[in-house]
């Protein structure tokens, strides 16, 4: 389990009767809301929460003609009551300079248990409810949606964002996804707006003919998200395609990135097949393109 106090400081829950609006029972509300969203996924460790609700993984799918957006937040024991609610902070700006600075730049959050929601902006120096006209919240203890429209949450293009529980009294817990910094949301890429990406090849030097040549992404650079280490996130998963010339190379392995690089051909061994191909005396790829997500 791990516990930042910095992530529980939240202000008070309103009661019943001063909410925004209550859970609608049926989750395919919210779905119909973006019938054309493309989503983004993110992971987060099973069985680190204590007594509180467990957040397994967070789906974004986020409309950018209309602008809506729905958060799908999977796991156990999720706002199952007042003592034990569930939270949504977005930092609209993907800065976590600005905002509630003792929040990681929080600007809008949701607290939502088994009565009700409420949705909350930070105007410079407190937190103040926010208009709702666009939220819908549907679900159970397994899954919570949260359906918004940018527009009420300051016309943001990309975000970054937490999901965290916390349990009260005798089963006291805590519970953030992720366990560090933010995730980070894209309108434009469905997911993450990763701003480069840091490559291990074997060989270290590139590319050789003949041999070969495998590609490994070891670290992804984001927007700003507060994070305390200093390791970079890695990739849940990758893709990689290569050409030599015109001629789009097999990859192997995991993420099809290990290629093998053809042998160069001698001149005139062949005249009927043999074409030589651009490049120096150890021929290279000409472009090697890399596709995360």
């Amino acid at each position: 389990m791990n516990m930042f106090q910095v992530r529980v400081r939240r202000p008070r829950m309103p009661s019943a009767l001063e909410r925004a609006g209550p859970i609608a029972a049926a989750l395919a509300v919210a779905l119909v809301l973006v019938p054309a969203a493309s989503s983004g996924t993110y992971a987060d460790p099973a069985g680190d929460s204590g007594g509180a609700g467990d957040v397994t993984g967070v789906t974004v799918m986020g409309d950018k003609v209309n602008g809506q957006v729905v958060f799908r937040i999977s796991g156990t024991n999720l706002a199952s009551g007042e003592t034990n609610p569930l939270f949504l902070a977005i930092d609209s700006d993907s800065n976590p300079l600005t905002g509630d600075l003792t929040d990681h730049g929080t600007d809008y959050w949701f607290g939502v248990d088994l009565g009700g929601y409420w949705f909350g902006r930070w105007d410079g120096s407190r937190w103040v409810s926010a208009p709702y006209s666009t939220v819908r919240i549907t679900g159970n203890t397994s899954q919570i949606m949260i359906s918004v429209n940018r527009s009420e949450l300051g016309n943001t293009s990309a975000f970054n964002f937490v999901a965290s529980t916390l349990a009260f009294g005798s089963a006291s817990g805590y519970d953030a996804a992720p366990n560090d910094g933010a995730f980070n949301y894209s309108y434009e890429y469905n997911g993450p707006d990763i701003v480069s990406v840091d490559v291990r090849t074997a060989p270290s030097g590139g590319p050789k003919a003949g041999k070969k040549f495998v590609v490994t992404p070891t670290g992804l650079k984001l927007p700003p998200d507060g994070r305390t280490s200093s390791a970079a996130p890695t990739p849940e998963s990758y893709s990689c395609t290569a050409k030599l010339g015109a001629r789009t190379l097999v990859g192997r392995a995991t993420g099809g990135c290990a290629f093998s690089i053809p042998k160069k051909k001698a001149r005139g061994a062949d005249r009927r097949t043999d074409r030589q191909l651009p490049g120096s005396d150890e021929e290279r790829p000409n472009d090697i393109q890399g596709r995360l997500t």
